[in-house]
């Protein structure tokens, strides 16, 4: 008699597979469809109401306007994902043990579905600068349209934190820890933006792997945030703007900081997947 041999899946179609059954199982989620679409909106509200019409309208609201936005964004990205991985270490044990799975489709099927999440809420969260006309400059510094470059930043801001959620994840073994995990890194992230305090030159490198510095920066770049006049100009025109270092309104500043934003992307994808991989091992 011959033995039927078993025909395991390629990674492709397991991503397919798995790709597929996340996105109804997160469809089917009500509570989690609110979340996803309320948060962004949320976050507009909050901005409309303490900045009012006075973004770009002088340096400092527009920088706290700014604060706000990115503070929401790594919020909401982090929330996204951070208990994706831990909520179902069990089930990814129990897949790991039968042939047809693969770790790397298992989590590319996650980033994907988290890379849709985010595109939609940085385009509902962009919709914050047509809502109230405010006047920014009308072309970007790399694309003509400005709104696309804020687009971009805010995209790619939501899934650098999301990743690092997503990183979070896969190293806690128990759901419950992930919710009082989460407030300490956004503190952290907000603390060390650069934006709230300046920081000395040796406590500087400390701001270099916090995704909120970058947002920040690539924001304040395309809004030409150095041209913007301080609130004391507008009754004393002869007090002086030192312009920051950090907004400077150039290609090569705004492609540095969407750089270090990939970058942070890609290592927290590397070792989200090398954690993912330790789950199996897991006695507990």
């Amino acid at each position: 008699m011959n033995q039927v041999k078993f025909k395991r899946k390629n990674p492709i179609d397991e991503f397919v597979s798995l790709t597929t059954e996340y996105i109804f199982d997160f469809l089917e989620n009500k509570q989690s469809l609110l979340k996803i679409i309320g948060f962004p909106i949320f976050a507009d509200a909050i901005v409309l109401l303490i900045a009012k019409k006075h973004i770009f309208d002088n340096f400092e609201d527009t920088k706290s306007a700014f604060f706000i936005i990115i503070s929401a964004a790594i919020f909401g990205g982090i929330f996204n994902s951070i208990s994706i991985i831990a909520s179902d270490r069990k089930n990814i044990k129990q897949r790991a043990a039968t042939p047809n799975f693969y770790y790397g489709s298992y989590l590319a099927s996650r980033m994907v579905v988290q890379l849709l999440i985010c595109i939609f809420q940085s385009f509902l969260m962009v919709l914050l600068f047509k809502l109230v006309p405010h006047d920014y400059p009308e072309h970007g510094i790399i694309f003509k349209s400005t709104l696309m470059e804020f687009w971009v930043t805010l995209l790619l801001v939501l899934y650098a934190a999301d990743m690092l959620g997503l990183m979070i994840s896969t190293g806690i073994k128990k759901e419950e820890r992930a919710s009082t995990i989460a407030p300490y890194i956004l503190i952290v992230e907000l603390i060390l933006s650069g934006t709230l305090f300046k920081f000395s030159k040796t406590v500087e490198p400390l701001s270099i792997p916090m995704e909120s510095r970058w947002g920040m920066e690539a924001l304040g770049s395309t809004a030409r945030l150095n041209q913007l006049t301080l609130k004391i100009q507008k009754t004393i025109p002869n007090v002086p703007h030192q312009a920051e270092e950090a907004y400077q309104a150039t290609q090569a500043h705004l492609f540095n900081a969407w750089w270090f934003l990939f970058m942070f992307i890609f290592v927290e994808s590397v070792i989200a997947y090398w954690l993912i991989t330790k789950i199996s091992q897991d006695k507990r």
